[in-house]
Formats: C-alpha cells, structure tokens, sequence
C-alpha cells in the first residue's frame, strides 16, 4: 500500500502547477522525453516541486525505481487530495509525452496547462476569501481595542462603574503593549502558513532593518534634552523609518526595474518565436526581439556582447544577460536555442507557444494578486493612518478628563499608545510582506520605512488636538 505524502501545505503545490507544467512542456514540445522533462524541473524548478523531482531523479540513478517515469507516477499517487489539479495535470504531461501525435501531444499540453492555471485560480481565491476573518481580527484588536483600554476604561473608573476601586494602569499597559501584539503575531503566523504563495527561500539580511535600533538611544538623548517622552518617541520613529528608508530605497528602485524588464522580456519571446518562423537565425532574433523595447535596450546589449564572447555556448550567454532579470525566462529561450539547433521553425513555433503559457500564468498571478492587494492596501491603512487617527482623537478625547483628575495618566497614555503604535506598524509591516509572498527583510524594511514616519506624526497631530 502506497502511503500520502504528508505536505505541510499541499496548495503551495499547486502554485507551482503551472511552472512545472510550462518546462515540462517546454521540453516535451522540443522532442524531449518525460525523463529528460523530469531532470530539467529537479535542477531548475520551484523550490517544492524540484525537491521532490530531485528524489525521483536519485532514485532512478540509484536503482531504487525501474525508472523515472514510474517515480513520477509513484510520486503523484502519494498526493494529497488538494492537490488533485497538480495531479491531473502532470498526468496529461505524461500522457502527452507517450504520444506519437504531434497534434495530440500538444493538445494534451495545452489541456495540462488549463487545468494546473484553474487549480492555481481556485487557490487564490480560496486564500483571498479566507483573509477575511483574521484580517478584520487584526483590524478590531489593532485599533478598538487599545481605544478602550487606554480611554474608555479610564473614563469609567472615574465614573465610578467599577465601585470604588479603580483599574490600575499596570494591567492595561500590559494588555495593550503584550497581550494584543501577541494575539496578532498568532494571526499574521497563520496568515503565512495558509498562504499557498509564500515562497519557499528568504532574504533575512538584518542590515536593512538594523536602523530600528537607533530609535533607543535616540529616544534616550531627546528625553534628555527636552524632557519630553511623546516628542523623543515620536523623533525617534520618525528618524530610524527614513533612515531604513533611505537604506533600502536603491534596492526597491532596481528591483522595480528589474520586474518592468521581466514583463516586457515575456513579451519578447513572442516576438522571437515571429522572428524565427520567417527564418530568421536564433542569435540575430534574440538581439532583435528584446532590443525592440527601449526599457530592456542594456539586456539586448548585454546579449550582443555575451554572444560574441560565448565562443559558440549560446546558453551561457543567455544566463549571464538575461538571467539577471529572470531566471525563468533565460531557461525558456535556452531551451528555445536548444530546438533551434534542430530546426530554427519549430524552435519559433515553440517560442510562440511558451510564450502564450507564460502570459496566461501571468494573467492569472495578477487577478490574484489584484485580489489580494485590497487586504495588503488596509492593512496598511490602518497601521499608518486609521490607528493613529482613532487612538490620536482618543487622547484628545481623554484632555478634559485628564484636567479633571489633575492631569493624571494623560502623558503616561499619550506613550503607551506611541510605543504600541510602533510596535503595530512593525507587525503590519511583517503582515503586508507575509501576503505578498515574501519573507525578506528588505520588502519590511520597504514598508516599516514609510508606515513609521506616517503614523507618529499623525498621532501626533491628533492628541494635540484641544491641547
């Protein structure tokens, strides 16, 4: 009895369905076996797929399997049921690959390709409608919460609602600094184990967030100079976000680039695959194909002089300019010079139609991401604006009551809800990157940079009000 493959989230899986699905077609449509289709997704695929194609390929090597072929059909009847489209579809690349039609294999592509974008669409928005509910979570204890901790609950004590002991600010500041953040951090780790786009690699260099750490003793000499605990918060925050800022902003610039490359890169193979089909040779196509955008100008440079240097390895050439921008792009026109060395029409007709399977991937990824940049947009809103104006407008709320009580607990409320704020906008900065997919502390320090500065100085604004 064959037992499941225990997969600690079977729909990140099925993300990677249409990628592994594009290569394997890609180089079954080249002439290529399902053995050489599973070898080229073991060394250059998705992380969780190349994993487990990479236990196939030593086990064929070592004898373990009779061959590949077998491993794979081993492999996908292990599968959990929610992965039942990658299933289906890496079935029908099998089928396709076994036939002797060319028309029939490459209808069975095509079909493969559907099935893995629709299971790809199902997921996303599975993910998207499951964000509801820890999102509006992280919504009321974010900002309601604290509200009536640090404004109502006061205002009732001094009505006498609790008889006559007082609630002691000692239990509220722990609620609102420990206990909250804590409930949230619980949420955003669920947020991220259930997010079937998280990638599987990290970027964790800490240089890009290490300017946080400046805020305490720069705390410490405001304080000293002025005296003031909600300024020296406040400079603070808004000090180590712009310095973080400034420090990852090159790097958000080139990679902003670098993604507007990539798209117009996917439409170029199109055009290469045109410009091979009227005859043309691989090495004057590709030069032409991408140098028709002005954006990717450097890359059809780049390739021109790579060429020229590769001494006949036109793959290596590839790798070096194009890999730069896209992995996953140099891997396609190689496997399209590949065919070319064959026959330069076919190689066109399967440029054309990669082409087509990466637009489709893309269109899908983009309605998802579409989905999804609602909840990324109000979270942010809500760290960097909605928080600080509902709990900046409490404490303005709270100065009559402060002057009645002889000023007790204003400035002691004014910065717990300053440190508590900070603490929100770095969790919501963890949160917003967890959605899009990523773990990297670049993209963090990205948005920490801008929420901070925001946030403080709107809070600021706000309890000054009446004051």
């Amino acid at each position: 009895m064959v037992r499941k493959a225990k997969i600690r989230n079977p729909n990140a899986i099925m993300n990677e369905g249409p990628i592994v699905v594009g290569m394997m077609s890609t180089v079954i449509e080249r002439g290529g076996s399902i053995d050489s289709a599973v070898r080229d997704v073991a060394n250059n695929g998705p992380e969780r797929s190349a994993s487990m194609f990479r236990a196939i390929v030593i086990k064929a090597d070592t004898r373990q399997i009779p061959d590949i072929s077998s491993g794979l059909s081993e492999l996908l009847s292990t599968l959990p049921a929610e992965a039942a489209a990658y299933r289906r579809s890496l079935h029908m690349v099998m089928a396709a690959a076994a036939s002797s039609e060319h028309s029939d294999r490459k209808r069975m592509l095509g079909e493969a390709s559907d099935i893995s974008l629709n299971g790809l669409k199902e997921i996303g928005e599975n993910y998207s409608t499951s964000l509801n509910v820890p999102c509006m979570l992280i919504f009321g204890l974010g900002i309601m919460v604290p509200m009536v901790l640090m404004s109502i609950l006061p205002m009732l004590s001094l009505g006498g609602v609790f008889g006559g002991s007082s609630i002691g600010a000692g239990p509220i500041t722990l609620a609102t600094l420990v206990f909250i953040p804590a409930i949230i951090v619980s949420l955003i780790l669920s947020v991220k184990e259930k997010n079937p786009f998280m990638k599987a690699s990290s970027n964790t260099d800490l240089r890009y967030i290490a300017p946080i750490l400046s805020a305490v003793p720069l705390a410490l000499a405001v304080i000293t100079i002025t005296g003031d605990a909600q300024l020296s918060l406040t400079v603070a925050a808004m000090v180590s976000g712009a310095a973080m800022l400034a420090l990852v902003f090159p790097y958000v610039r080139k990679e902003g680039i670098r993604e507007k490359q990539e798209i117009l890169l996917q439409d170029s193979v199109f055009e290469l695959g045109n410009r091979m089909m009227a005859g043309e040779n691989f090495e004057t196509s590709v030069v032409k194909a991408i140098g028709t955008r002005a954006e990717c100008s450097a890359v059809a440079d780049s390739v021109s002089k790579e060429m020229v240097i590769c001494r006949g390895d036109a793959c290596s050439a590839i790798e070096a300019s194009v890999g730069s921008v896209s992995g996953r792009l140099s891997d396609v026109i190689c496997g399209v010079y590949k065919c070319s060395l064959k026959d330069t029409r076919d190689a066109g007709r399967l440029a054309v139609s990669v082409g087509r399977q990466i637009q489709d991937q893309d269109s899908v990824r983009k309605g998802i991401k579409n989905k999804l940049k609602s909840m990324t947009d109000m979270m942010t809103g809500t760290a960097a604006i909605f928080a600080p104006l509902v709990l900046g407008m409490s404490v303005a709320m709270l100065g009559p009551v402060s002057r009645v009580m002889d000023g007790a607990g204003l400035e002691g409320t004014s910065v717990i809800l300053s440190v508590y704020l900070i603490e929100l906008c770095i969790l919501i900065s963890v949160l917003t990157s967890f959605l899009n997919g990523k773990v990297d502390t670049r993209d963090i320090a990205y948005r920490l940079g801008i929420m901070l500065p925001i946030s403080m100085i709107m809070f600021t604004l706000c309890s000054s009000i009446g004051l």
